[in-house]
């Protein structure tokens, strides 16, 4: 019996070592959709409102 439930917003992946899975962690680690994440890989941009969405993203896991 867990403790603790799992954050909802936890990623869910096999760690397979696929170019997938690293993109769902780290975009989960900034607090990014996958989507996000993927754009501003492709373009190299991460506008202010991006970070302030992620930060709040990240602080509100914190927080729970």
């Amino acid at each position: 019996m867990r403790l603790f439930a799992p954050l909802p917003d936890a990623p869910r992946f096999k760690i397979d070592g696929t170019e997938e899975d690293d993109a769902v962690l780290d975009a989960w680690v900034e607090g990014a959709t996958l989507a996000e994440w993927y754009e501003s890989e492709r373009t190299g941009i991460v506008t202010l409102s991006m970070r302030v969405k992620w930060w709040w993203r990240r602080t509100r896991r914190v927080l729970r």
